[in-house]
């Protein structure tokens, strides 16, 4: 690939990169944002006398899942190794992070801009709003949370994990970053690229407004962060012994 070709392949990085933390922005106001209550809101145990109600939510639900599965799917399918061959064959495996961030963000956004409320059936709801201590609970909750996600993503080397630092060295001739990183470190970005499963899970969770949409959506990218994360005790290990490692230097300054 040309040098032109490689320039090319950094501009588009960094405009996946700047797009990246666009959609990761709307994405925090989505999942974070108290939701206001509303009248038309009904707790789930009224159900059967409310069929109605069980109608309303069937077809926001099921465009919902869509969306949901969509994204799924792209974030499973796009790191088999059927893309990354034929990325490979068309001689664009140094852009592979960036496609898969790409296309990450893309279904991200559109499901955070399509996403269809199905308010009338409720499982619970808090109204934050008429009381300050509730408001500040929530809000530090998922701050906490949100900053855990943000820091952890920093220390796991955010260039690489967004694509930059692949085109990057690729318009230098350098190895791939990844060679640069301990087998250790290695193994545990091949099963866990995202940081804090907790704190991801209290985001979905820790919601005021717990409606059925809201629940779907907490459950299946749970699941699917159970599922996709598979770290082993190798992963734990070298963890405690960076933490260990991390101690010592404090101690030592």
């Amino acid at each position: 690939m040309g040098s032109f070709a490689k320039v090319v392949l950094l501009l588009a990085s960094l405009v996946t990169f700047c797009y990246t933390f666009y959609v990761v922005g709307k994405l925090t106001l989505f999942l974070s944002k108290p939701r206001s209550i509303s009248k038309a809101h009904i707790w789930v145990f009224n159900l059967l006398d409310n069929d109605s109600r069980v109608e309303t939510a069937f077809g926001p639900l099921v465009f919902d899942t869509i969306y949901l599965i969509t994204f799924i799917f792209q974030h499973s399918f796009f790191k088999s190794a059927i893309v990354k061959n034929l990325l490979r064959k068309l001689h664009l495996a140094p852009a592979e992070r960036t496609i898969y961030t790409l296309t990450s963000s893309l279904c991200l956004h559109h499901l955070v801009k399509n996403w269809v409320p199905a308010q009338s059936i409720v499982l619970w709801q808090i109204d934050v709003e008429e009381s300050i201590p509730l408001w500040w609970t929530f809000v530090i909750t998922h701050g906490i949370c949100w900053a855990i996600i943000y820091g952890g993503s920093f220390i796991m080397d955010l260039g690489e994990l967004l694509g930059i630092k692949q085109t990057y060295y690729y318009l230098h001739n350098y190895s791939e970053p990844i060679t640069f990183k301990s087998l250790e470190l290695r193994n545990l970005y091949s099963h866990v690229r995202h940081p804090s499963f907790v704190g991801f899970t209290l985001i979905l969770f820790a919601t005021n407004v717990m409606s059925i949409d809201r629940f779907l959506l907490a459950v299946l990218l749970t699941a699917y962060m159970y599922v996709a994360w598979s770290s082993d005790q190798t992963d734990v290990a070298y963890q405690k012994k960076q933490l260990q490692r991390k101690k010592q230097e404090l101690k030592a300054h």
